[in-house]
């Protein structure tokens, strides 16, 4: 994974490009456990919660043990608690 390349993309203000070459990566490569949580890490920190909250729940599919997307899915979740989620739906 170019992941040196994506970081300094991703700190260089350049997010949106940074989430683009993650998820081209991805989709070249399959779905990689690592891959798909840091790209809704990338997700998430743009504020795209469903998006996010998806790319997390992708990770459980693959590892149903993985803490830390359980944690970011238990998080969005409750954010999402204050919203309509039938609005969120995908």
């Amino acid at each position: 994974m170019e992941e040196e390349k994506i970081k300094a993309l991703w700190e260089a203000g350049r997010q949106e490009e940074a989430i683009r070459m993650l998820q081209d990566w991805l989709a070249e490569n399959g779905q990689d456990e690592q891959g798909l949580l840091w790209l809704g890490e990338l997700i998430y920190a743009t504020g795209r919660l469903s998006e996010a909250l998806n790319k997390f729940n992708a990770v459980l599919r693959l590892n149903p043990e993985n803490r830390k997307a359980r944690n970011y899915v238990a998080m969005i979740n409750s954010i999402l608690g204050y919203y309509c989620k039938d609005l969120l739906n995908p």
